[in-house]
């Protein structure tokens, strides 16, 4: 056994520190394509011996394969060592970079450095049929061009889930910190991640019929790629099914597809896109589909389904793009989005499907044909009959107040109160803060 920690080695006293130990395997992976991990082990090679279940040795088999991305497949090796027993766990791999629990770290000696983003972003240079170059070029807009509040909510954002650490100056520094500025110019990257004026399309229905033959809400949404990711999530998610039910006093609403899974698909629509203001993403409900469609197809033609195994190292098709989107925790980590999908929509019974062209991606929620039961129904004409009267009552009311008074969740409210502005009920004047309800017509 070896004497000492290093670049390759790493001692634990025991499993108690396995993900500590985890961490430690992908940061040597990441640095020399091998590591070994000794548990039952001090610090300074004390051999001190580790307690063995039935089930240890397959425990940290299978953390380390649902834990580390790409997924890499260990040995472990009980070892016995001066009447003491010891676990080894020894894995190689090349295809870098490795993640530990969604985050990447290297190897320098004995311990285990997060990657900073120059030295992740180096990672994704070499490999990738990318678009870095498009990204990299300079255009003619410059900093009166961005929308600094999203800019610095941007940077809270990263600061807060510790991905960066940035004390915010201004909008030239804090854009020359990401790589998107230069020259006194945006480039490309920053322009379509920043700009304010609209860059990109994005366009959403809601059809009556599966052959899209006749629509009751279409519109085209206009942004840059962070207003458009915000603007799917939001679309799907008011027009979508929730179901209902009453648990003691307390009505619970559900999703009939998982937000979670509806937000991986929408963001990585966005990350993995051909971006062009001469194209556009589309996301269309019909009565059993929710399609989510972006121009560009995944790079190298690799099935989502290899990512998701943990079988395919991370491709960036906008590298620039994807780090800024990775440093505020938009990504949680590269490669994994398609994994937590498929494992929310399993546990949801939700079936899905893609289709990879040469032009795009799209990937497709199966609907239930179950329709929301005519007692809920009924519950929601109730509720919004009484969203009206409160505010024929009080036109200042709040949506907060209106969800305290209903004892329902703030955006049931929201969504009862979209539906009653698209309907022609009600109408909203002056600002969220200041403003007032008015009673339309059809709202007698």
């Amino acid at each position: 056994m070896e004497n000492r920690e290093s670049e390759t080695v790493e001692f634990k006293k025991s499993t108690s520190e396995l993900k500590q130990g985890i961490i430690s395997l992908s940061s040597m992976l990441n640095k020399s394509g091998s590591g070994i991990l000794y548990f039952g082990v001090l610090n300074d090679s004390t051999i001190i011996g580790q307690q063995i279940g039935k089930d240890t040795t397959h425990d940290i088999s299978v953390e380390i394969k649902n834990h580390i991305k790409p997924e890499v497949i260990p040995i472990v090796e009980l070892i016995k060592i001066s009447d003491k027993q010891i676990i080894k766990v020894s894995a190689v791999g090349d295809k870098k970079p490795y993640s530990a629990y969604g985050r990447y770290y290297i190897r320098s000696d004995d311990e285990d450095i997060l990657m900073s983003n120059e030295v992740l972003e180096d990672f994704f240079k070499d490999d990738s049929i990318d678009y870095s170059k498009w990204e990299n070029e300079i255009t003619e807009w410059t900093i009166e061009d961005i929308d600094e509040e999203r800019l610095i909510r941007y940077f809270n954002e990263a600061n807060e889930c510790g991905r960066l650490n940035y004390v915010y100056k201004d909008s030239i520094d804090a854009l020359t910190k990401l790589g998107l500025f230069k020259n006194n110019h945006l480039n490309n990257a920053g322009y379509y991640l920043f700009s304010k004026n609209k860059p990109l399309k994005l366009k959403l229905a809601v059809f009556n019929t599966d052959d899209r033959l006749s629509f009751s809400d279409i519109k085209l949404f206009e942004g840059n790629i962070f207003d458009c990711i915000e603007e799917g999530i939001r679309y799907i998610s008011e027009r979508m099914r929730w179901n209902a039910k009453i648990v003691g006093s307390k009505r619970i609403e559900s999703p009939e597809i998982p937000l979670e899974a509806i937000r991986e698909i929408v963001v990585n629509s966005f990350a993995h896109m051909k971006v062009s203001p001469a194209i556009l993403n589309e996301i269309y409900l019909t009565p059993t589909k929710i399609k989510i469609s972006n121009p560009g197809n995944i790079a190298k033609n690799i099935d989502p389904i290899e990512f998701a195994a943990g079988k395919q190292s991370p491709i960036l098709r906008n590298p620039l793009i994807d780090m800024t989107l990775y440093k505020n925790n938009t990504i949680d980590s590269f490669a994994t989005g398609f994994e937590r999908t498929f494992k929310l929509c399993k546990e949801a019974g939700i079936k899905w499907e893609y289709e990879n062209t040469k032009t795009s991606f799209s990937f497709t929620f199966i609907r239930s044909n179950d329709t929301i039961n005519d007692t809920i129904n009924d519950t929601i004409k109730n509720r919004q009959n009484d969203i009206i009267n409160l505010i024929k009552k009080t036109p200042s009311i709040t949506r907060k107040e209106i969800a305290q008074i209903l004892n329902i969740s703030e955006p049931t409210a929201a969504r009862d109160l979209k539906m009653l502005q698209e309907i022609g009920v009600i109408k909203r004047n002056g600002s969220n803060k200041t403003g007032h309800w008015e009673i339309l017509e059809n709202g007698k």
